[in-house]
């Protein structure tokens, strides 16, 4: 049109009226002469009726500020090839911008959307704000194509869907956004990641099978179920996060770390199938109604420090590590694990409590097994620590306890162990140290005694676990003590001998006790191990026959048998008949000619019969007799240490 033909049209327009601009194509100072003649004096707005700009081209920057759209404002396949500002702008009824593209900024700061607001498959090249906007209907993004993408602050009162939406620049904010209805992230790709900081989802929210290359959820509220699955996250955060219904996280995949540090989950919290590749922190969160979590994998470590679990629990994991210090257990809680060393310290366990070790795989909820072949080369679970943990309702089921920190764990004596529970073992072998030669004797022992051996000045081929434990003799004997009556308590005699071993041992080298009382345990040790070992008993008694035998031989005999000589007197009527025995004689001669057959066979008799408290009736020496009386008293001493020694090892 001409300029004045132009300027005859304009004049014609006022505010609220009814236009069609389909297809025209915009400079800046002809949107501005429009608005110019479309504005209200009054209010200093300018409005729209019915507002068609389909297909329209808006060549320099396009300022729709503070306009109101009091009827249907349509903007379908409108291309605006630099910046389009809506700030302020009402839309009463329905706000069309399907198709549409701004190769510039997008500014829809303080908008208001009454009607349906519909942005499917818009294209946003740069930067684009929705901030403090209001949207009273339903809010369409289904494909569109961000830069990146502001809605801080904004309120769907009504569903809003971003199904299939991708955003490709900067981090995207939703923080402090409120969704009143349904909110649909499905299939949707944050490349750069998005921020939802305390954003509140009073309704459900969808984000299954979307790609979050990190995603901050920190301080969030959802009020109803999320969905959250099959999403893959670069980095996760979700700290403080408050999920009061049904959190899906199933076949969810953590690239980086995860963090759920102090989130409160107050329903289901399933993490079926979910993988964290750089390992999860759930510090401090709490469980109210979690039946189920797992399996979870995860190459790395799983945090789960000062957490709370309020009802009857099963998590499956198979990871690196799994820490559960200072955890609390208010209800039965069943935890089954896979290559994962675990540590309990500080936990509490109000109901009975399992752990074990998972021998198969996990399934996938398809039945196939997952995969966990790449985090570890031992499968059974390895419980790193129970200091200061309440063990009275703790079940270990096939754990490796070798590296196992017991001391400081409260009533440590109702702990339960099934199926194959490794401990450490003693050292094999002679080892020399200096001029220290030692040789230990076979047994289970604790991680604590292991430490504690390795940093002596004489380790003798003690190996620790890792650095240098502070814990004292009398602290493990005590210890010791009270694992070998959880052991006695289940009938496994058996295996209660070895910590009964080790608890001796640390009562002879605790230095604050006796001196007596340590010689008498080293004693107690030399002769038969504490009772235990019948080798060792046998050997001595095997000593003590020998040199009985010897001394018998050589001074217990006398050189040969007296005989008796009887003597009478007849007076009268009456005999009396007298008999003398004489003296033995002591053995004369050199030792050799004292070692007869016959002197042996004698010698053997009378030892033989000393060990069962019978005399053989053989004249004996005065050394003899004493010989024999210290042989009554030892030997059957070393025998009844070998018999008790076997019946340790036998009983049930």
């Amino acid at each position: 049109m001409s300029e004045e033909a132009r300027l005859s049209f304009l004049t014609s327009l006022s505010y609220g009226q009814d236009v069609d601009f389909s297809g025209t194509t915009f400079t800046s100072e002809l949107l501005n002469q429009l608005l110019q003649f479309m504005r209200d004096p009054e209010a200093e707005r300018a409005g729209f009726g019915s507002a068609k700009f389909s297909g329209a081209t808006f060549i320099g920057p396009a300022n729709f500020d503070s306009v109101d759209f009091l009827r249907d404002a349509t903007f379908l396949r409108v291309k605006f090839h630099e910046d389009a500002h809506f700030a302020g702008a009402i839309f009463h009824k329905g706000a069309q911008f399907a198709e549409s593209e701004i190769e510039g900024d997008g500014r829809f700061e303080r908008a208001k959307f009454l009607g349906l607001a519909n942005f499917s498959n818009a294209s946003f090249r740069k930067a684009t704000s929705f901030a403090d906007c209001t949207f009273a209907d339903a809010a369409e993004y289904r494909s569109a194509r961000f830069y990146t993408a502001s809605f801080m602050r904004a309120k769907f009162r009504d569903r809003c869907t971003f199904t299939g939406s991708t955003f490709s620049g900067r981090k995207s904010r939703f923080s402090h956004t409120e969704f009143f209805r349904t909110a649909d992230f499905s299939a949707s790709s944050f490349q750069r990641g998005v921020q939802f900081l305390a954003a509140q989802f009073h309704s459900a929210a969808k984000f299954t099978d979307s790609s979050i290359t990190s995603g901050t959820f920190t301080g969030v509220t959802f009020a109803r179920e999320v969905d959250f699955e099959n999403v893959t996250f670069g980095r996760g955060g979700f700290n403080d996060t408050t999920f009061s219904d049904d959190a899906i996280f199933s076949k969810a995949q953590f690239n980086d770390r995860a963090h759920f540090a102090n989130a409160l989950f107050r329903k289901a919290a399933l993490f079926r199938d979910s993988r964290f590749n750089q390992g999860a922190h759930f510090v401090g969160a709490i469980f109210e109604r979690a039946k189920h979590i797992g399996p979870i994998v995860s190459e790395k470590s799983i945090i789960f420090n000062g957490a709370s679990f309020g009802s009857p629990l099963i998590i499956e994991a198979s990871a690196a590590h799994l820490g559960f210090q200072q955890t609390e257990w208010s209800s039965t809680g069943v935890l089954r694990v896979r290559y994962a060393s675990v540590n309990l310290s500080g936990a509490t366990f109000a109901a009975p409590m399992i752990v074990a070790t998972m021998p198969t795989f996990f399934l996938y909820s398809d039945g196939g097994a997952l995969d966990d072949s790449r985090i570890g080369e031992s499968v059974p679970a390895k419980i790193t620590s129970l200091q200061g943990a309440d063990v009275s309702r703790l079940l270990l089921v096939d754990v490796d306890l070798r590296e196992c920190r017991f001391a400081g764990a409260m009533h440590l004596d109702q702990i339960r162990l099934e199926g194959e529970c490794q401990f450490s073992n003693s050292p094999r072998g002679i080892h020399i140290d200096g001029w220290r030669i030692a040789r230990w004797s076979q047994r289970r022992v604790l991680a604590e005694e292991a430490e504690w051996r390795a940093g002596r000045p004489w380790p003798s081929g003690w190996r620790a676990p890792s650095a240098t434990t502070s814990v004292t003799p009398a602290a493990l004997s005590a210890t010791y003590r009270h694992l070998r009556k959880s052991f006695e308590d289940s009938k496994n005699e058996p295996d209660a001998a070895d910590f009964y071993y080790g608890e001796m041992e640390m009562r002879r080298n605790d230095s604050n006790r006796p001196h007596s009382e340590r010689y008498l345990l080293a004693l107690y040790c030399l002769v038969s191990g504490y009772g235990l070992r019948a080798g060792r008993a046998l050997l001595w008694f095997g000593v003590t026959i020998v040199a009985t035998l010897v001394a018998m031989v050589f001074w217990g005999l006398p050189s040969q048998a007296p005989t008796a000589v009887s003597s009478g007197v007849i007076s009268g009527h009456n005999f009396q008949e007298v008999t003398n025995v004489p003296k033995p004689v002591n053995p004369t001669g050199s030792l050799s000619s004292r070692a007869t057959s016959q002197r042996f066979e004698k010698g053997l008799r009378v030892v033989v019969n000393s060990v069962v408290f019978r005399s053989s009736g053989q004249v004996l020496t005065t050394s003899g007799t004493y010989i024999e009386m210290v042989s009554r008293a030892i030997e059957p001493v070393f025998l009844g240490l070998a018999l008790l020694a076997m019946r340790s090892r036998l009983k049930r």
